[in-house]
């Protein structure tokens, strides 16, 4: 299995700093909604503001065209910060190969075969 910095739209991003606000699956699909962390390599970033120390940008994974999937481990309440918003820790690992996604966190661990994998960022 190779990591997740061999996909092309996720190559600029550290989903293992990132925060995983919530986790939906659908038929055909699991998104993530996510605060993702850019790398000063991202066409997106920006230098933080001085009360963070990385670049922050709310945004989506997506796998889509899920045929199979099993969500194990799950049922780990949200953590709260100080500004009372929830997340569910970060995205500790993602693993893929061919049409086969390995994501695992404190939400539990997702095992997809799917079409593919995309992330959306929203405007800043």
């Amino acid at each position: 299995m190779r990591g997740y910095v061999e996909l092309p739209e996720l190559s600029e991003i550290v989903l293992e700093e990132s925060y995983v606000l919530g986790v939906t699956a659908l038929p055909g699909q699991v998104t993530f909604d996510m605060d993702f962390v850019l790398t000063p390599a991202h066409p997106l970033y920006a230098p933080p503001p001085p009360s963070e120390s990385e670049c922050f940008r709310r945004g989506k994974l997506r796998l889509f065209g899920v045929r199979r999937l099993e969500w194990d481990e799950q049922g780990r309440p949200p953590a709260t910060d100080a500004s009372g918003e929830r997340d569910f820790g970060h995205v500790d690992s993602f693993e893929w190969d061919h049409e086969r996604y390995v994501l695992c966190g404190d939400w539990g661990r997702i095992d997809a075969v799917s079409e593919g994998a995309e992330i959306t960022l929203a405007p800043h």
